[in-house]
């Protein structure tokens, strides 16, 4: 996820009729999420339409990520390299959000070439569906593990707003502590100049935070999944 661009801070389809809810509501984010990801994926391959939605609150709205991650690389703890990754902090409703972004992250991710069908049986999907952002007073005020960062601040030589944010489990996968996190967040929007607790460019930093229930589902088990679907038909 980088900065300004990745995650992607778009704005979703809105509707008053449809009722916005956050992981606070209880257990919303469910393995069959990114089961549908994954479909929505395989499908644009072959060239045919997904499953319906087959989660119960398709038509709630949610600010969401999916995040792809692949075994034929790895990152320096061991676990699956990232593959790509983008969201919307703008709740947009869940079917047609996951639908839009788990083909926007796969294959627009600018960090990375698009995923190649050959690649889809090295795959993880990751959904996130994620609460409101608070506004903390302290860029050291949030818990690795628990909270996402969302930071803004401007650059100090070309005066242009830069964002960037981490979702909940990258500190914590990358073992950084909260001062590393935003550092390389700042780095990550855009800011390659030094930066130190306390200068200016620290001190103008803007920090939100925020929290998400997580589900994830491999190849695998997708294609359990589908086998289980055809199984009843």
């Amino acid at each position: 996820m980088s900065a300004s661009t990745t995650p992607s801070l778009s704005s979703g389809p809105s509707g008053s009729s449809t009722q916005i809810a956050t992981p606070s509501d209880g257990s919303i984010c469910t393995k069959l999420h990114a089961l549908y990801c994954f479909d929505v994926l395989a499908a644009h391959y072959q060239g045919i339409d997904p499953v319906k939605p087959p989660f119960e609150n398709w038509g709630e709205k949610y600010a969401l990520f999916v995040t792809w991650n692949t075994n034929m690389h790895h990152r320096s703890n061991r676990k699956p390299a990232l593959r790509g990754c983008i969201g919307n902090f703008s709740p947009m409703r869940l079917a047609n959000g996951l639908a839009e972004y788990a083909l926007v992250s796969a294959l627009e991710d600018h960090r990375f070439s698009p995923i190649k069908p050959s690649e889809l049986t090295h795959l993880s999907c990751n959904v996130s569906l994620l609460t409101p952002m608070v506004s903390v007073s302290s860029p050291l005020d949030w818990t690795p593990g628990i909270h996402g960062i969302h930071i803004t601040y401007t650059h100090p030589q070309t005066h242009r707003t830069l964002t960037a944010t981490y979702l909940p489990e990258v500190a914590s996968e990358q073992d950084w502590s909260r001062e590393e996190a935003i550092l390389s967040a700042i780095q990550k929007a855009g800011y390659k100049g030094e930066v130190k607790v306390g200068d200016d460019v620290w001190e103008s930093l803007s920090v939100k935070v925020y929290e998400s229930e997580k589900a994830t589902a491999t190849w695998e088990e997708y294609q359990r999944w589908v086998e289980g679907r055809g199984s009843k038909s």
